[in-house]
């Protein structure tokens, strides 16, 4: 019987496993996770921590009983595993207590990402990763009174405003000039720094020195704060550790995968944060460490172990979050990676109202769009609104896969009736200022 060894129960860990089974129904399937928690939702923490709801099991998709018990799958949780032997094509695994060796015909590495610590330690320091400690961070961060956020990317708003909802005061310390400046443009940015700096106190431009007194003293380039906790948010970075030195790690640090999942050692397959893709876009290596990313990863390794040949199209950098009343995406790429890519781009904003004008209720919504120069196709969109954003997302996130033009945009025809939308949809009047450098409904 062939044997498939699964490192990493989440999102593309759980999804690889059960296509393998429903196209190998006989094969042998073990999933090795290190926490309790399998198909986990790590994106919830912020909601957890404001107190949306309260029971732990809602961040799995699904139990580890419901894999055994519906789809056959062995599922080992708070089982970690301490070395990887591709060469011997075993692993070895640290269970109740003692270690235990495992053979394998088929590995997929889904072994996630990590935060990327600061340089401290401190019984006072959080690090907001993984569902499994939520309840633990969760008590700790609602008995204390101010806290400090490191990192103005989107963990740290997403933390920002479920912890001022909990009524702690807060310092958000940011070492860029503007909030979400590897989301959005400067031009973007600068409105929702503006809004989470109507909120909480919000220190830019400042440089982390250290932390010190258990996290309760932060000293940057600028100041020093006083808090009861820290809470970091700095980034996250590939979990490689097991086999990094065993196979091919690409340009971002993340491990090399083709467009089957494989990686550089034969029959062993990578997919989810820890794996490295191609930018649809740039065609150079890119890292997308989010959920649908690592889900469809997960679908495509689960597919081609067992026998189904399907290929993995790249990404395109699709992100979402929300501070307060604002929900704020991005999908493509931005002017700024752009230039760093050496790519001329032209780019059209528009401020316009989610519904007609003589309708109530009509909310306030932003979109840029940015254009490669020389082609007018299509390649990145930031949107800031108050409703209707996720549509629009996805919808943008469509058009820049299949590489429209900004006159092929122009032409979709959109959907329109006066509760949730203007008969010109803020994206036809971007598309069409690309198009014919004419705004203005």
């Amino acid at each position: 019987m062939e044997r498939l060894i699964i490192i990493g129960g989440g999102a593309a860990g759980m999804t690889a496993s059960s296509w393998a089974r429903r196209l190998k129904p006989n094969i042998d399937i073990t999933v090795f996770e290190s926490t309790k928690m399998v198909s986990h939702a790590p994106c919830g923490i912020p909601y957890f921590t404001e107190g949306l709801f309260d029971d732990e099991n809602l961040f799995m998709t699904y139990t580890p009983e419901y894999f055994v018990e519906k789809r056959k799958i062995n599922v080992k949780i708070n089982s970690k595993v301490e070395e990887v032997d591709l060469r011997s094509r075993t692993i070895t695994v640290r269970e109740n207590q003692e270690n235990k060796k495992y053979e394998f015909d088929y590995l997929l590495l889904s072994t996630g990402a990590k935060p990327k610590k600061l340089n401290a330690e401190g019984d006072r320091i959080f690090y907001v990763h993984h569902p499994a400690d939520a309840s633990y961070i969760r008590q700790k961060l609602w008995s204390f009174d101010r806290i400090a956020i490191i990192g103005g990317g989107i963990l740290g708003i997403e933390m920002a405003e479920a912890l001022r909802a909990r009524g702690k005061k807060l310092v958000l310390i940011h070492r860029g000039k503007y909030l979400l400046n590897k989301m959005l443009d400067e031009d973007m940015g600068k409105i929702i720094t503006d809004k989470v700096g109507s909120e909480i106190e919000l220190k830019l431009n400042e440089s982390l020195i250290s932390v010190t007194e258990r996290g309760r003293l932060i000293v940057t380039d600028k100041g020093k704060y006083e808090v009861d906790a820290t809470v970091v948010g700095i980034g996250v970075e590939p979990n490689v550790d097991l086999v990094k030195d065993q196979l091919k790690i690409g340009e971002t640090g993340a491990i090399w995968a083709d467009n089957h999942m494989r990686t550089s050692f034969e029959n062993v397959y990578a997919a989810g944060d820890s794996t490295e893709s191609i930018n649809i876009i740039t065609k150079k290596p890119d890292w997308v460490p989010f959920a649908p990313v690592a889900n469809k990863m997960g679908f495509v390794a689960g597919n081609n172990i067992g026998g189904k040949d399907v290929t993995f199209p790249g990404v395109i950098g699709t992100m979402i979050t929300k501070f307060e009343e604002y929900v704020i995406a991005k999908t493509g790429i931005t002017e700024n990676e752009a230039k760093r890519h050496n790519i001329k781009t032209v780019s059209a904003t528009v401020h316009h109202k989610t519904r007609a004008r003589y309708y109530p209720g009509s909310k306030d919504i932003i979109v840029k769009l940015i254009a490669e120069a020389n082609t007018m196709r299509i390649i990145g969109a930031q949107i800031i609104g108050e409703e209707e954003v996720l549509g629009r997302l996805n919808m943008m996130a469509a058009v820049i896969q299949k590489g429209f033009t900004a006159e092929e945009l122009f032409f979709v025809e959109t959907g329109y009736v006066p509760p949730v939308n203007r008969v010109w949809d803020a994206i036809t009047l971007a598309a069409r200022k690309l198009y014919t450098g004419i705004s203005g409904e």
